[in-house]
């Protein structure tokens, strides 16, 4: 497994964030229960967010992604994902 950190860029119109929120919370809240969503997160400035997955390959985290609300309604504008290799902190137990 490995980390991959998600960064997401937002729609301007809030009426597509709003209609798409209760049904996105639901989609990460259950990807969180599996072990495969470890903190995710939007900007102050609600312009994006940032996610951070376990996931098998990046493959598989783009398979995942494309069933998240957010981002089959057009939420999501933007989407970068990097492979992310922790060295200090809870997600690597220092």
């Amino acid at each position: 497994m490995a980390l991959f950190a998600v960064i997401w860029s937002y729609t301007t119109d809030a009426s597509v964030k709003e209609a798409a929120h209760a049904e996105h919370l639901t989609f990460v809240k259950d990807a969180a229960a599996r072990g495969m969503l470890q903190e995710a997160g939007a900007w102050a400035d609600g312009a994006g967010a940032l996610l951070v997955f376990q996931a098998v390959s990046e493959d598989a985290l783009r398979s995942l992604l494309a069933e998240d609300p957010y981002v089959k309604q057009g939420v999501v504008v933007e989407q970068r994902i990097y492979q992310w290799n922790p060295v200090i902190g809870p997600l690597v137990g220092i």
